[in-house]
């Protein structure tokens, strides 16, 4: 007589996991629906605020648990997903998604195209909110290209990135970690990371340094603009080699500052198109796609059927 195996429903799991000297970072795993004992594999992705609910993100999130879902439907494979949350000041997580070996950081122009902003809205009752040390007061007014790029200049002194901590952070924490508490097919072949802007270079960085953990790694809008293309090629290819993991590239243009962003990959994209094998990579230039989630989400959808295809 035979007996299906039990079925274990799909859950989200938060942890809270010790960030160095600034205690606990937040990290979700999103288990899908499996059998009792079946082994998955794992997808590590950055910015976890944006990976599975707009509550944790109002500017929209990757609704990978949807994406998840639709291809266990279509091919019968899944995958866990490991949501590591970033820094929530802009500033900060842009110094721990932007690692300091690959080049000396240059804060980028403000791009052109790029409207002012709108003008500061009313005061609440209350007050404004504290604002981090060291950030330059906000104009009360629109703020002009000129004014952003002052500002961001300002904010910019004392920057000090530090990518090389995150990396650190995924590999002897965050990994080992999940890979005690969950039902995790371990290993190479079996393990991928994906991120966006920030966090697309910060996993760009993570897995070229370490191709013997990753099959595949999905670098999207990744603000490889943060250094001169002279510094950011050379770091790339001195680590391309034969065990360099699949790479999926992509970027948009449909607005100023996704623009830049293309503009500024497209160098290291195709430095990285001339040396890799055709199979080893997968380049995306979507015309119209601007800077945000809602342009990232089918970009995973098709990273997680490769990853899972191969």
């Amino acid at each position: 007589m035979f007996f299906k195996k039990k079925t274990v429903p799909a859950e989200l799991v938060s942890l809270e996991l010790p960030y160095f000297d600034r205690g606990n970072k937040k990290v979700r795993i999103f288990v899908p629906e499996h059998k009792k004992g079946e082994k998955l594999p794992v997808i590590y992705m950055t910015d976890g605020q944006s990976v599975f609910d707009e509550e944790s993100n109002p500017l929209g999130c990757w609704h990978t648990r949807e994406v998840v879902a639709a291809e266990k439907a279509a091919s019968g494979k899944s995958a866990i997903i490991v949501g590591i949350h970033s820094d929530p000041n802009p500033m900060f997580r842009t110094a721990e998604l932007t690692p300091a070996s690959i080049g000396k950081f240059v804060p980028p122009p403000i791009p052109e195209g790029m409207p002012p902003m709108p003008p500061m809205p009313p005061m609440p009752p209350q007050g404004m909110p504290t604002m981090p040390e060291g950030m330059p007061p906000m104009p009360p007014q629109g703020m002009t290209p000129e004014m952003m790029q002052k500002m961001m200049e300002d904010m910019m002194k004392g920057f000090s990135p530090e990518g090389e901590k995150f990396d650190e952070f995924v590999l002897k924490t965050v990994m080992p970690a999940v890979e005690e508490k969950f039902q995790v097919k371990k290993g190479k072949e079996n393990t991928a990371i994906i991120g966006s802007s920030s966090g697309g270079l910060e996993v760009f960085y993570t897995a070229l340094s370490h191709p013997e953990l990753f099959c595949a790694v999905g670098a999207l809008s990744p603000a490889f603009l943060f250094y001169s293309e002279e510094d950011i090629k050379k770091w790339t290819a001195d680590k391309l080699n034969k065990k360099t993991p699949f790479i999926y590239l992509y970027c948009g243009e449909g607005e100023p500052k996704e623009k830049q962003m293309c503009d500024t990959a497209k160098p290291v994209f195709d430095l990285i198109k001339s040396t890799l094998p055709k199979n080893k990579v997968k380049e995306v230039i979507a015309p119209d796609a601007i800077h945000n989630e809602s342009a990232w989400e089918p970009i995973f959808k098709d990273f997680l059927h490769i990853f899972l295809s191969r």
